[in-house]
Order: C-alpha cells, then structure tokens, then sequence
C-alpha cells in the first residue's frame, strides 16, 4: 500500500502521480509513458516496466465502471498485435520482451459483476486493485490496494 497527497482525484492526476511516485501500485514498478494512443482502442492510460522487466498496461477509472476490463483486455491486444513498434519504441527501457504483458486495473470500486469477471479470467494476467481517499494529517491522500480474490 502507498499514501499518495493529491489536489484531487482525476484520471490525469492519478496517472501523473503515478508516472511521478516510482512504486507506489507495487514495489519496483515504474511508469514509462502515459496516454498511449491505441487506435481504435483509445488510449493506454500508464506503461510501466515490473520489477521483473515485465511490459504492464495501466488502466485507470474513477468510478465503478464494467467496461474497464473491457478496455484492459482490447490494450494488452493491441500491444500484443504491435509488438514489433512497441519494441521498438521502448527498447531503452529494460523491457523483457519474451513475457507477455501483465493488466493492472486500478479503479475506487468493482461491481459484483466486474469482480465475477476478475474471477473467471485466464489471460491476460492482471491486476485488479483499489484506490481509496483518505484523510491524514498531512491533508488528503490515495491508498491503493490490491483486490483479494473472493
């Protein structure tokens, strides 16, 4: 869990915060590049390398919205058919190519249908975590936590 202080939550400023705090959705990830357009899939919203030099898509909602696993799964699809310019233009970053790339689904919530889903599905490998608003001390903030399966 990371404690990020945000003005306000907005799928930008979740990205830039993330972009921003190395680590903060999971030890040794590291945000890449930020809304990349994947006609006609619309944008990745966060390309991060693991730990382990695996390629992860970042999703991002903020709000309870089924069609974020939709558009997880169409984002590793279009990487995967454009591997050849994907590679290409992230092959300064310590990419391990050979592993298929992992989804991270990060949204406040997941109906009971969305995480029936999350239950059922095979591939591609994903993440599914949370994010809550908290207050501290120091004013508001982000908790992000990952979603145990049920």
């Amino acid at each position: 869990m990371a404690l990020l202080r945000p003005a306000s939550v907005t799928r930008d400023r979740l990205t830039s915060l993330l972009m921003e705090f190395a680590g903060a959705l999971e030890d040794g990830l590291r945000a890449i590049d930020a809304s990349v357009p994947c006609h006609p899939c619309g944008e990745i919203d966060l390309l991060a390398v693991s730990r382990g030099s695996q390629l992860t898509i970042i999703d991002v909602e903020t709000s309870v919205n089924d069609a974020l696993a939709v558009r997880g799964i169409a984002h590793v699809h279009w990487v995967v058919r454009h591997l050849p310019n994907v590679r290409r233009m992230y092959r300064e970053q310590g990419i391990n190519f050979s592993l298929q790339p992992r989804l991270v689904l990060l949204a406040p919530q997941f109906s009971p249908l969305l995480r029936s889903v999350a239950r059922q599905m095979t591939g591609p490998q994903a993440q599914w975590m949370r994010y809550h608003t908290v207050e501290s001390a120091g004013g508001p903030g982000i908790l992000f936590e990952p979603l145990a399966g049920d």
